[in-house]
């Protein structure tokens, strides 16, 4: 049954009557606005007529008229004769987007509080007769055929969330801006109210410049001086300036919903003793924004003023926040040890409206991969969504990217429950009808396709995956001649040979790996108009972050095509999909058993009682960057190391240890240290103040560096298929399989054994890289195994991918430790 029926259905009373709209090619209703309909409601009246005959076959005309017949169109104001359930308050700017779809004896009204309101309107009336618009872009446009064509309705909308902001990180290029507004438009993921909540204190700094350069008094006091993007918050003379500020942003925007007051991003916090009297940096960046709040307020009434709980002051406040602050909670980047439920309960308890700052994709992090955004993840989404709602937030924020090949499906989801989080119940029916509309005879194939897209969990990145990807693809080209699903096929195609590209350069390393970059930017260029990728993120950021690689002056992001050799924009010939597909299912081959995820989200393994077992060892040094990750139980402390630096070569510089917490909000190292490439040993001590989880990377350009550590410290290492560990010379460590694994599954280069809990070697292994597969045999589940006198590359797949030299240095994903729990061990 079609989704826009079975929603109709739900939402509609029992008394509306069907409406007849077009009948073998014949409308039987005009689209009727009002003399004095404005622009733009006469516009979205064209819209629907046009569109309406697209579906139908029909030719509907525009009129004008008193809404009592027909299709009528427009604000409440513009049909003073009809009369339906539509609060309408100016001065109540959640209202806004309010707008009924009722069907009658004579037609159907589809009439909303404003413009805004009355294009949502059209759009929902489109999407209950069947019209889609799935991802941006023509290919991703469902318009259906139906010569009868009817409808029963009567809703009245207002939306959760009164912003519902699906943004790019990087911006779109040029290409994708439009594409992307007529997205936004279509699914109403737009804002009712505006509000404004990014980082502020620059662009109040250049406003103001003038003022700031003759009252250095009025920024932060730092190692004393003053000059930090931070201001002396306790000085009364910024705090005017502020506030004169928040009033002329007004008064040259006057129909501005709100400004931001949201500090500059990172630390450097006033360190004068006025501003610590003042208590927190939430506490003062809050009375800074109550100050303006309370002057925009007298002014101006029903304005807003933004901020996020962000970094530093994501903290709850001990002071209240002005009832016109809205106060967004990020989901990331977060201080003191809170949980987003935790910073949700405190800020509660003293503003009045909140707001979420998510991330749904960020290229840095996840670079456009299956499965490594939140954006993507529907279980995330509508569990997430509806929760953050029943909370009280009403606003929410979700930095994204221009990324609809792994996270478009999610980013459609977000888009319907964010209007009404009720939705979320029928997630599956809305996955459902994606891939019917989208996909039709194939959606069987194209269901396992997006599985491994959405899954909750990451996949691990490799041939299996890249493998099936294409699988899958195969077999929803070779079932269907239909051009438009083919179209979408081969955006999809681009996107796993990306995908496939990516898997080649991130394990590729010395001249292969410029090549392999080099291939990876000009198809993500080529393929940039099919927004399946965020082209213009990965063009402009990758290189900075991976020193290995270049771009040529002549080549990069902002150099035009024609004058820039890597840039082309030739169309990709049907003979091109199709080798990517053939040799892509040859090179990839399937794994004989399913790759498990795990998180990285480590504790020590305390709660499983494993026994002891002789100390492994991690081989004779590490080269290049190497990162482990060790736990503190009590802070503040002391991690005390000796290191030796310089063992290949003494001429690259000095080895560096950098001490990450996982608890700092924005990344930062809290210790560091230099080790002198002299193949001296040295004493090393690294203090943190965060309890918990910390990542130690250690860096040194290839010298070779040897860390020790007491005996028992927690210190492990990952090897996974995206995170392999480098080991030189022989190594035995440890891994944990958990209870119920049946094969231990997982990549292997280079000579060793793998031993089982019983001391019994299980395989030996020679040096042919390859993937390996063993059987767990009864009763050696749940316990402790060892790859034994090793020398090369193993990266585990079907368990946790964490290696230690023993059980009190192995830390594991908090979900394995839970599940261990609750299976009685």
């Amino acid at each position: 049954m079609i989704l826009g029926v079975l929603l109709a259905a739900a939402f509609s009373l029992a008394a509306a009557p069907a409406v007849q709209l077009a009948r073998d090619g014949t409308a039987h209703h005009s689209v009727t606005t009002a003399a004095q309909a404005s622009p733009r409601v006469q516009a979205a009246a064209k819209t629907l007529a046009e569109m309406l005959g697209k579906i139908s076959g029909a030719k509907f005309q525009t009129t004008t008229g008193d809404g009592q017949r027909g299709l009528a169109v427009g604000r409440a104001g513009d049909f003073p004769g009809v009369n339906l359930p539509l609060k309408s308050d100016p001065k109540d700017p959640t209202l806004r987007e309010d707008y009924v779809l009722r069907s009658h004896a004579n037609g159907i009204w589809l009439v909303g509080n404003t413009d805004f309101a009355v294009e949502h309107a059209v759009w929902d009336f489109l999407h209950r007769l069947g019209y889609r618009q799935f991802f941006p872009g023509p290919h991703w446009e469902i318009i259906p055929t139906q010569r009868e064509l009817s409808l029963a309705v009567d809703v009245t909308e207002h939306p959760s969330y009164y912003a519902r902001r699906i943004w790019y990180g990087f911006g779109p290029w040029d290409y994708a801006a439009a594409p992307y507004a007529d997205w936004c438009a279509k699914n109403r993921a737009t804002s009712g109210i505006a509000l404004n909540s990014g980082h502020a204190y620059d662009g109040i700094l250049n406003r103001n410049h003038v003022e700031f350069h003759a009252h250095a008094e009025y920024l932060g006091l730092q190692n004393g001086e003053r000059r930090t993007s931070k201001f002396c918050i306790s000085n009364p003379g910024l705090r005017r300036l502020v506030v004169a500020d928040a009033l002329a942003q007004f008064a040259k925007n006057p129909d501005a919903d709100s400004v931001s007051l949201d500090p500059s991003d990172g630390g450097g916090w006033c360190e004068c003793a006025p501003c610590q009297a003042m208590g927190s940096v939430t506490d003062r960046a809050l009375t800074l924004a109550n100050e303006a709040a309370a002057a925009v307020t007298a002014k101006y009434g029903d304005k807003f003023i933004g901020m996020y709980a962000y970094s530093q002051h994501s903290p709850p406040p001990n002071i209240a926040a002005h009832p016109r602050v809205v106060i967004s909670i990020a989901t990331a980047f977060i201080t003191g040890g809170f949980s987003v439920d935790q910073l949700i309960d405190g800020w509660q308890q003293r503003a009045k409206v909140l707001g979420i700052r998510e991330y749904y994709s960020v290229n840095t992090w996840d670079r456009d991969l299956p499965g490594a955004a939140r954006g993507g993840r529907i279980q995330y989404l509508k569990t997430s969504i509806p929760h953050f709602h029943e909370r009280g937030a009403r606003f929410l924020s979700a930095e994204s990217s221009d990324n609809w090949g792994p996270n478009g499906l999610g980013y459609y989801l977000a888009a319907r429950l964010l209007w009404d989080v009720r939705e979320a119940g029928d997630a599956d029916a809305l996955v459902a009808d994606f891939l019917d509309r989208s996909f039709g005879p194939v959606r069987q194939p194209m269901a396992e396709f997006y599985k491994l897209l959405t899954a909750e969990k990451r996949p691990p990145l490799s041939d299996d995956l890249v493998g099936r990807l294409y699988r899958r693809l195969d077999e929803a080209r070779r079932g269907t001649t239909d051009a438009a699903i083919h179209a979408r096929l081969a955006d999809l195609t681009l996107y796993t040979r990306y995908v496939e590209l990516w898997l080649d350069y991130s394990t590729a390393s010395g001249p292969p790996r410029q090549a392999a970059f080099e291939a990876l930017i000009r198809h993500a260029y080529r393929m940039r108009t099919t927004m399946m990728i965020h082209a213009k993120a990965l063009y402009r950021d990758l290189a900075a972050r991976d020193k290995s690689v270049a771009i040529p002056k002549p080549a990069v992001w902002n150099i035009a095509e024609g004058k820039n050799p890597w840039k082309s924009s030739e169309a990709f010939a049907r003979s091109e999909l199709d080798d990517f597909i053939r040799d892509g299912i040859a090179r990839r081959k399937l794994l004989d058993f399913a790759a498990v995820a795990f998180s990285d989200n480590l504790q020590p393994v305390t709660k499983l009682k494993l026994p002891d077992t002789p100390v492994g060892s991690m081989g004779i040094y590490s080269r290049g960057t190497r990162t482990y990750f060790t736990w503190v139980e009590q802070a503040p402390a002391v991690l005390k190391f000796t290191a030796t630096g310089g063992l290949v070569y003494g001429n690259r510089g000095p080895a560096k240890l950098d001490l990450f917490p996982i608890a700092e909000p924005e990344g930062k190292v809290v210790a560091h240290a230099e080790v002198a490439p002299d193949k001296a040993e040295r004493a090393v001590e690294l203090r943190t103040t965060f309890t918990g989880l910390h990542r130690l990377e250690i860096s040194d350009s290839a010298a070779g560096t040897q860390l020790v550590w007491p005996a028992g410290q927690p210190m492990t290492l990952q090897s996974s298929a995206d995170a392999p560990a480098a080991l030189h010379g022989r190594w035995s460590l440890w891994f944990y399989v958990p209870k119920g694994t049946p094969i231990i599954g997982g990549f292997a280069a280079g000579p060793g054994a793998l031993v089982n809990p019983a001391g019994k070697k299980v395989r030996e292994f020679d040096a042919k890289p390859g993937y390996f597969s063993v059987p767990v045999e009864m009763g050696q589940d749940g316990k402790l195994w060892q790859f034994a006198n090793t020398a090369g590359q193993r990266q585990l797949l079907t368990v946790p991918p964490y290696l230690a030299r023993s059980p009190q240095e192995l830390l594991l994903p908090r979900e394995v430790i839970e599940a261990e729990g609750r299976a009685g061990r």
